[in-house]
């Protein structure tokens, strides 16, 4: 059978163009959507941009981590990316040199894509990081791989004691950083596993400083020793609890 050829007029087939043209033109010109605003803290958490937040990090005691941390602060790129934005913010703090590539040597900075090398891969692929997220032990091989020194130490293998000791030493220099993971859940916030470096100590109130990567989710916040161990010495769904890792270049 013979195809009926439909012919549309010059007139309407110029109308349907001229409004694909319109709907595009207006496309580029609308402002691009704003950014979310991060959720609300829970009350047990203080918010590092309000005052008690701020007078907080004035009295810290432990403090030499905050500057290099901040300079390098970064935004997690995906929900998953909690680990390679926090591994990112850590080799920049500490000076380690990112690898080179095939245009380019090894001046600039680690970001949330040269952060994933051969080394890394033959321990996990990227795109099971982008779907799964980093565990606390693939977070510690991750920065070895680097050719730093990595600590990774499970919440269940110390006491709440031992890890404010650890911590707050680590905090003291600015030659060794760490980084928890813990379960959200347990501090009042949404989500589950989450991982972020440490940037201060506050003795009096016994609260450490969190620079949350996700902050188009939550802001920086203080949080007691007591309330931060209890996140980390929560099961994950392979049997072990969370925890945290103690970075540092190698010594001779």
């Amino acid at each position: 059978m013979e195809k009926t050829r439909v012919v549309v007029p010059y007139r309407v087939r110029r109308l349907v163009s001229r409004l694909g043209y319109e709907l595009t033109d207006a496309r580029r010109q609308a402002p691009p959507p704003a950014a979310p605003m991060p959720l609300d803290l829970p009350p047990n958490l203080v918010s590092l941009d309000t005052a008690e937040g701020t007078r907080l990090l004035r009295e810290a005691d432990a403090i030499a981590d905050y500057v290099p941390l901040s300079m390098h602060f970064v935004t997690q790129e995906s929900p998953t990316f909690c680990g390679p934005a926090s591994m990112t913010m850590v080799l920049n703090a500490l000076g380690i040199a990112r690898p080179g590539t095939s245009h380019s040597d090894q001046h600039g900075l680690f970001d949330q894509d040269n952060v994933f090398t051969r080394e890394t891969h033959s321990i996990t692929p990227r795109a099971v990081i982008r779907r799964f997220g980093t565990p606390l032990s693939t977070l510690g091989q991750f920065f070895e791989a680097h050719g730093v020194r990595a600590a990774t130490v499970y919440a269940s293998t110390v006491s709440v004691a031992s890890f404010r000791e650890t911590a707050r030493r680590v905090l003291e220099t600015s030659a060794e950083y760490i980084v928890v993971n813990y379960n959200r859940a347990e501090v009042g916030q949404l989500s589950g596993g989450h991982i972020s470096p440490v940037a201060a100590y506050h003795a009096d109130t016994d609260m450490f400083l969190i620079l949350d990567v996700s902050r188009y989710k939550y802001p920086p916040f203080w949080i007691t020793a007591d309330e931060l161990f209890g996140a980390m010495n929560v099961k994950t769904g392979a049997g072990i609890t969370h925890g945290y890792v103690i970075v540092g270049r190698k010594t001779n």
